[in-house]
């Protein structure tokens, strides 16, 4: 098994970039068909993510576990919390699978979806929102798989996943190969296609590579409370952050369909360069959960630090380059100067809301491998809703800064929870939040 920072954080980069370019080839075939069909699917994605972040729950209390019983030479256990996850988040997988199929235009209305958006966004939440039921089981293994130090599986998956995404949108949307032209609705069910392709995947992997077997796929009380105990504040955290989200998205629909488009836009230039923040913190996240179970606090905390430092040259470098070309970028998605010139404008605020959320992470999640999650938890509730959604309204709408306020709005809560993040990480609290690795057999 690989423990090199390198071995985890590359194929990691590579499994996100792919999985972000998914959305990407979604968001450009799409801009071809229309400019509201962007905005229908970047509504319609809001609430997907909301909800999609309950799968977190289990998923990160996995994955924490692993890698620390993996450092603490306890694989038995580790295998036994994996086989808890899975079961688990299958339960929870149909749940929200469910509710999103069900209860689709009322969330849609809930955000104040535009009427020429409603039908699109409808479409595409109902088809995508079965697929989280094969992101539930899929976000435990691949959790497992790079807690093992077997990140690069994921990434010849996540690959072939993109080919197929592609060759899948361009007959569904475009109606290729005397299929019908579905447009919204065929980007939707390619994807679903992909992800079940996916899942099947990780499930043999699961079973060839990491070895576990029917026998660990039962549920044990001290595990599910161990996994809790780590995973749902964690994910109460990022549950947070998609409410501000959809809050503030409510506000942005209330702007105009161009500027809802326009704000599907930006987040999706953004991800470009949040996943090498994600790829640092969770590279990162997993090194640090070996270290934990070692014991081994002191070089715990100098490589997150070092990792933080990594993160901020490499995020700064890339948000500067992006704004330097946002005209070229923008020119393969849209023509609309109304959309052009409110992208360009908001991409500047981005070098520090990219830098704060690269600090914010990285200790986030280095807290959570250490066992300290409720720390981040309440920090997280009073920043995202008392600053980044009172200040989206108050810079946004009250003062008629638009999309500029409210991505203003959200930089200064990363700011604030990054620095509140490292100075948590420097008083070096976390260390006393593991000691249950002792007492498990």
């Amino acid at each position: 098994m690989k423990r090199s920072f390198k071995a985890i954080f590359w194929p990691t980069f590579i499994e996100l970039l792919f999985f972000m370019l998914m959305g990407t080839i979604d968001t450009f075939m799409l801009s071809h068909f229309s400019d509201f069909a962007v905005g229908s699917v970047g509504n319609a994605n809001t609430i997907i993510q909301m909800f999609a972040v309950l799968l977190l729950v289990v998923a990160n209390g996995v994955a924490v576990l692993v890698s620390q019983y993996l450092g603490a030479k306890k694989e038995q256990v580790a295998h036994r919390v994996i086989g808890n996850g899975l079961i688990m988040n299958l339960l929870v997988g149909v749940v929200i699978a469910s509710s999103l199929v069900f209860f689709a235009p009322q969330l849609l209305t809930l955000v104040k979806t535009e009427d020429v958006l409603f039908q699109g966004s409808l479409d595409y939440l109902q088809v995508v929102g079965i697929s989280l039921f094969f992101v539930a089981v899929s976000n435990v293994i691949t959790g497992s798989l790079r807690s093992y130090g077997h990140a690069k599986y994921i990434t010849y998956v996540v690959v072939i996943g993109n080919v197929l995404n592609i060759i899948g949108n361009a007959i569904l949307i475009n109606g290729y190969l005397g299929f019908p032209r579905l447009g919204i609705l065929g980007a939707a069910i390619s994807t679903l296609i992909v992800r079940f392709f996916m899942l099947s995947t990780y499930s043999i992997l699961l079973y060839r590579v990491i070895g576990l077997r029917p026998k660990d796929l039962k549920l044990d009380i001290q595990t599910i409370r161990q996994v809790f105990q780590i995973g749902l504040p964690s994910a109460l955290e990022v549950w947070t952050y998609t409410l501000m989200q959809g809050v503030v998205l409510s506000m942005i629909n209330q702007l105009g369909p161009e500027y809802t488009t326009a704000r599907t836009y930006i987040n999706t230039i953004l991800t470009y360069i949040y996943i090498f923040s994600l790829a640092f913190a969770a590279a990162n996240a997993v090194m640090t959960g070996y270290y934990i179970g070692e014991r081994d606090f002191n070089k715990a905390h100098h490589e997150t630090l070092k990792t933080a430092f990594r993160s901020f040259f490499v995020v700064l470098t890339m948000t500067i380059l992006v704004n330097l070309t946002s005209g070229l970028i923008l020119s393969l998605f849209t023509q609309n100067d109304i959309i052009v010139k409110t992208v360009r404008t908001v991409l500047w605020v981005a070098i520090v809301l990219e830098f704060s959320r690269s600090l914010n992470l990285i200790f986030i999640q280095a807290l959570r491998s250490a066992g300290d999650t409720t720390f981040p938890l309440v920090m997280a509730i009073l920043s995202m809703l008392g600053v980044a959604a009172t200040m989206a309204y108050v810079l946004g709408i009250h003062l008629g800064w638009g999309l500029l306020g409210i991505y203003i709005a959200y930089a200064m809560d990363e700011l604030l929870r990054g620095v509140l993040m490292l100075s948590r990480w420097q008083s070096r609290k976390w260390e006393q939040k593991s000691k249950y690795i002792e007492n498990t057999i």
